[in-house]
């Protein structure tokens, strides 16, 4: 994670990347940048809890995958931790409400990838699994996303991006995460 105060914003900043989650009970604002990852909020406007995840696979429930790494760059790692993290600071699941974005289509891997749909997909199933209602969503496409999310208003702020310098960074950035990925679990 990274940490700066933003002068844009007049908030702190912390930045999350592939694998990482982070929670907060304080006005800050939370982002990241997302390519073929989904980035899932989550918000209790009750107790002003708010937190974020970036997960870029989305794991399977099996020893030689999930329960040998319990990293949170397996979605369905990410987002249980992130729920317990917020439940663990007094939220309670029917206050919570969820946004889900990215999934776009920006790895280039021989053959095709489902990863950016299997990543929405398990994102939007665990919500339903755990009853938390989806009050916004921005996934797929073509092109990059950059996600704000104002802990104290639980607002969540987007832009889409096209540029070429964007998507290439983005796409550098997620390819090595997945090699590394794919060779440390």
């Amino acid at each position: 994670m990274y940490v700066h105060v933003s002068s844009k914003y007049g908030k702190k900043m912390t930045i999350i990347h592939p694998g990482e989650f982070y929670v907060s009970e304080t006005d800050e604002l939370i982002g990241t940048l997302l390519g073929s990852c989904v980035a899932l909020c989550l918000v209790d406007p009750v107790r002003g809890v708010a937190g974020m995840n970036h997960f870029m696979l989305p794991g399977r429930i099996s020893a030689a995958d999930v329960f040998s790494d319990d990293s949170a760059k397996y979605g369905i790692i990410a987002i249980h931790r992130l729920l317990d993290t917020m439940e663990n600071m007094g939220s309670h699941k029917n206050d919570i409400h969820a946004k889900i974005f990215g999934g776009g289509h920006v790895l280039d891997i021989s053959g095709g990838s489902s990863i950016p749909l299997d990543n929405i997909r398990l994102a939007r199933m665990m919500m339903e699994f755990e009853d938390i209602h989806i009050a916004a969503s921005d996934v797929g496409g073509r092109f990059t996303r950059k996600v704000l999310l104002d802990v104290r208003s639980g607002n969540a702020f987007l832009k889409r991006s096209v540029r070429e310098d964007v998507f290439l960074e983005v796409q550098k950035k997620e390819e090595e995460f997945a090699r590394r990925s794919f060779i440390d679990g």
